[in-house]
């Protein structure tokens, strides 16, 4: 039995690069990957490549309904079990010479799409059997299921 047998995972930004490796490695562990990015042509490319066990959508991850359409896709696999986080840019500039747009750009993707992406799979996640600090990796061991609801969350 594979690693990630009878599990299905999106992976934000899969369409190349390490995005890719994740959802190559992911499939090769058994699981079912839902490929999101913007990049069409190389998402769905990679869909074909890796076949059955994949689908692209796309996926603006700025975008509550592009979230949305991501777990609908992956609950039309079998639910949804995990998140590759993983979509970003990086486009590097001088303190001077960066302007606000770019700026803004950098928090959108980078943040706002990571904050997104945790609030749109966790109420999957639950419905698949997985209890919300299985997700929340970078929140301490030991919190009850449900604790990423709560607002603000018990400390530990």
């Amino acid at each position: 039995m594979a690693r990630f047998d009878n599990k299905v995972v999106i992976v934000s930004g899969g369409a190349r690069g390490q995005g890719a490796a994740e959802a190559r490695l992911l499939v090769a562990q058994g699981a079912k990957v839902v490929i999101g990015d913007v990049l069409d042509n190389q998402g769905q490319s990679l869909a074909v490549e890796l076949g059955p066990a994949a689908s692209f959508v796309r996926h603006d991850v700025t975008s509550e309904a592009d979230w949305a359409r991501a777990v609908e896709a992956a609950e039309k696999l079998g639910g949804l079990h995990g998140l590759v986080n993983n979509a970003g840019i990086y486009q590097p500039a001088a303190l001077m010479e960066t302007d606000d747009a770019l700026w803004q750009r950098h928090i959108q993707i980078n943040q706002y799409g990571c904050f997104l992406g945790m609030k749109a799979v966790v109420p999957a996640m639950e419905r698949s059997g997985r209890s919300a600090h299985e997700y929340a990796t970078t929140q301490r061991v030991g919190r009850r299921a449900g604790d990423c609801r709560r607002s603000p969350p018990p400390a530990c």
